[in-house]
Order: structure tokens, then sequence, then C-alpha cells
């Protein structure tokens, strides 16, 4: 049992520490060994340390603070609002542009995604779950562990909301699937991580399921690089710690227990599809010839470290309005599996609704399932700088032949008689701000010059450490031993219409195999 690094004081839970394991006290941190490291407290991260903590002793290390008592993390109708105001260190996202351009964002926050993202929240499709090869009992079970306190069912649609749904189905997004949590075809209803209250609900809240006296969560700790043990001849290198910085740049090393057994010791990397990557990189896993480029010594020439990433591109039209709603509805296509939502972004105002502050309203296309890949390198050795990454956005023809189906159903839903009378009901008005849709909607050159002028993220980049190629399918880092990626750089493809579900669900369920004797 690990023993309590300080007590909680009132004020500190009323400062965004709610739980008496959260500390910002790396020396304390440091100062005892663990049997799990998890690095990242993030989408997965959070459900993972949870987990494994009731059986074992747990250093949960997360680059950013706390979202608790954060008005532009907690209120729904500050969504957006993270991630237009970052910096390189500070702020709760860091923005990361991508080699082709486009702007992106990765969390930078207890809770990770789940902390800044749009709320919107839907299972993996069950043919993904065969395809990934899981355990189709446990992920339920997973999934459920989740939902039970962190997903919430809309008491009603707002008039937007129910404008898109029946405005999707008169565009021939059939059928009509009602309020489900399931990946299925048409156009559906889900949940959400914000409450009937709009309040934010994130990963960080499933900190509640630990075991306080075997978990210690550190703030404002950046890792820098995993330690290896010097392996003995022909054996494999073995993770024995991590070393990281805490925010005033000062450095410190936490080791795993030498006492416990080698299958219930481990290091854990639930840093993201750019974190987890760029960490084995600037710990000595990767391609050889790169990491030579930096003079890091080499641990594992992995090549495909860093390799077949994908982000999910996304084509839009978008207009200013003083209405604000949240993600309820997704329209799935069942000939390309796009997907088509609408949500609202912060622009200006207050962080609680004012009929004043201003948004951004959005109707997309997210292009499931793309084809094109690209790649993730180091730019510096600095573990608090972005990587690059190119994506190689529609490289494959067939993404911006299935973008433009997209496309022509975002023109027949604006179309709609329900779009329609609810623009004639309101003061809702399509005065796009962005460039309009083509008004030849037949013209195959226009509607693919939409897909690339209104190229953008979804934010659910994945990829780099995939299953198969960087780790197994136990998500053990293929070569070394006492290391595993358990995130979204695991994932050949995103899963369903928004990662979060799923990727909590991973965290839960890569635990609880541990736990029961999911070893080497």
């Amino acid at each position: 049992m690990l023993m309590m690094l300080s007590s909680l004081s009132s004020s500190q839970a009323a400062t965004g520490f709610p739980f008496a394991f959260m500390t910002i006290d790396a020396e304390k941190a440091a100062a005892r060994k663990y049997d799990y490291i998890v690095v990242g407290g993030g989408t997965a991260g959070c459900p993972l340390a949870a987990t494994l903590s009731t059986k074992y002793s747990v250093l949960l290390l997360e680059r950013g603070g706390s979202p608790y008592g954060v008005p532009e993390i907690e209120n729904a109708d500050a969504f957006g609002k993270p991630l237009d105001e970052t910096d390189n260190y500070t702020s709760i996202a860091q923005t990361f542009i991508s080699e082709e351009g486009v702007s992106n964002a990765r969390a930078r926050v207890l809770g990770g995604g789940t902390a800044i993202n749009a709320g919107f929240y839907s299972r993996a499709g069950s043919e993904y779950v065969r395809n990934v090869g899981w355990d189709e009992g446990l992920v339920e079970e997973s999934y459920e562990w989740v939902e039970k306190q962190n997903a919430f069912k809309p008491y009603q649609l707002s008039p937007w909301s129910l404008a898109i749904r029946d405005g999707l189905l008169e565009a021939g997004v059939l059928p009509y699937n009602g309020y489900t949590l399931d990946h299925v075809d048409g156009t559906k209803i889900s949940a959400s991580t914000f409450d009937s209250k709009g309040k934010r609900h994130t990963a960080a809240d499933l900190l509640r399921s630990a075991n306080p006296d075997n978990i210690v969560v550190l703030l404002n700790a950046t890792v820098s690089r995993i330690l290896f043990n010097s392996p003995a001849q022909e054996a494999k290198p073995r993770a024995s710690g991590v070393e990281f910085m805490d925010r005033h740049g000062r450095s410190y090393q936490a080791f795993l227990n030498e006492t416990s057994s080698s299958s219930s010791s481990e290091v854990i990397l639930t840093a993201g599809a750019l974190g987890s990557p760029q960490l084995l990189l600037l710990s000595g896993i990767g391609p050889s010839e790169h990491l030579k480029e930096f003079n890091i010594p080499l641990v594992l020439d992995a090549p495909m470290v860093g390799q077949r990433v994908q982000d999910n591109p996304r084509a839009s039209v978008n207009w200013l309005s003083h209405q604000f709603y949240t993600i309820q509805v997704v329209g799935i296509l069942i000939a390309s599996q796009n997907y088509i939502e609408s949500l609202s972004t912060y622009v200006n105002g207050t962080l609680s609704f004012n009929k004043n502050n201003v948004y951004r309203e959005v109707i997309f296309e997210k292009l499931a399932f793309p084809l094109s890949r690209g790649h993730l390198r180091l730019r510096t050795t600095d573990p608090r700088d972005n990587p690059s990454v190119r994506y190689n956005y529609y490289s494959n023809p067939l993404d911006l032949h299935r973008c433009m189906h997209g496309v022509r159903v975002i023109d027949k839903l604006l179309n709609s008689p329900s779009l329609h009378r609810f623009n004639a009901n309101s003061t809702h008005d399509f005065n796009f701000t962005g460039q309009p849709l083509p008004k030849n909607m037949s013209d195959d050159a226009a509607v693919a010059q939409i897909c690339r002028d209104t190229l953008n993220t979804i934010w659910h980049f994945h990829g780099g450490c995939e299953v198969g190629y960087v780790v197994n399918q136990k998500y053990q880092v293929n070569g070394v031993e006492g290391l595993r990626i358990v995130d979204a750089s695991t994932f050949t493809n995103g899963p369903g219409t928004n990662p979060q579900a799923t990727t909590m669900m991973l965290g839960r369920y890569v635990a609880m195999k541990i736990l029961q004797g999911w070893t080497e």
C-alpha cells in the first residue's frame, strides 16, 4: 500500500484537487517505487490507472494540470475556447500544425481529450470490435463501467438537433435508430459526456474508482524518456522506470518496484497518438537512422514507430450565430461510412451561455476509415515540443471520392424541409462565413474542391504505434519487456463516430486483462 502524500484541505479541493492522491509534489512522488507507472493521464490512462490500482501500486504521470474548477473545460458552451487559446508549454490544449498546414490540437490536462472535445459519446461498431480481436464480453462490461459514470442520455433534443435529425432522414440517411450507444447505419441520437446541466465529465472522473491508498496522480510532470535496465547478453531490454521534469523544469526519475514479479511491473504509455510514438523515439526505440540524427542512443531499431499515422479529414460549412448546441445526433452513411454531424464552438463572450455570445455553427462530414496514411518524426529532443507529423490527407484518391459523397449529403441536409422550417422560425440564418457549397452539386471538380478548400481536422488522429507493427495483441511493445502502449496510437482505424468511448473502454479493458493474468 502507498502512504498518502498529503492530506487534502478544503481549499485544495476547491481549487481543482478533488482526490487526495492528486499532487504536484514531484519529489515525494519520485521517492518510492511502483508496480505500474502510467505515462499520460488522458482518455485511456485514467481508467487504466484507476483499475490497476485496485490490486497494484500505480503512479500516473500527467504533463498538464487539473480539469476541475476550470470553466472553459467544465461548461458545455465554452467548447472550443481551449482550442483557440494555446501556448507552447502551459495551456490546456497544445496546437500542432501538420506538414500539410492543417491546424490541430492535443490535450495537456488530466482527462486528456475528454476535457476539450465536443462530448459526443458513441461506441465502436460490433464489426470493428471483432476485427480487432477483442473479447466481446469484456468489451461490453468495460463500456458499461465507463457509461455508468460518464455517459448521459439527452433529456431532450434541442430544436436544432430535432431539425438535424429530421433533415438527415429527409436527406436519405436511413433508417432512424432512435437513441442508441451502438454504432449503426442511419440516423441516431447518442449520449454525451455533458450532463443535463451542461457540465462536462472527463476521463479524470473515472479515478473515483481508484483505490486511494494505491495510486499517486502527479500533475505537471512531463516524461522525457523511458529508462531501461542494461540487458544481459541476448536478453531484451526491460523498462525500469521513467525520467520526467516538473513544471519548473527540474528533472526526476521514478522507478518500478523490483520486488514485483516481472509480469506485474511495467511502464504503460497512454500519452496519445502524438505523445506515445514521440516518447518511444526519445527513449531510443524507433528507426535507427532517424534516432542517429538526434544523437539518441539506440535501444531498439523499430522502423514502424511513428509510421502509418492517420487523421480523419473533415469537410464542412459554417456560419456565426448566438445559439449554442451540443452534438446529439449523427448520420452514419451506409455507402461510404462517412459521419454527418453538427456542432457549435465558442468564438467570444462569457463562459456560460449568454444571448450575446458568438458561436461558430458547423455542419460537417467526417471521413471514416481513410486509406491515406502518413508518418511522425521528431523535430527536437525536448518532450514538450510537438513532433513533426504528415497525414497525407486525400493522397489516396478514394478518400477524396468518398468525401465528395459526404459533401453532397450535407447539401441535401441544408436544403431539407426541416432545416428550411427551422431557419424560417428562428433567428438562425445560414450566412456562411467560410466557403459555401457550389450551386451545381453535379460538378465533380467543384465538389472535390470543397473537400480540399475546407480540409480540417475533427481531432481524431491515431496510429504510430499500431497493433501488429509496434505492439502485439496484448499491447506490449515488440522487442522489449515491461513496456505497453494503450491509447489511440495503437489503432489501425478510428473507432466509431467519436473515439473517446472506445479509448476509455480500452483503458479499462486492458487493465482488467492484466488483473486477470494477461501477462507475458
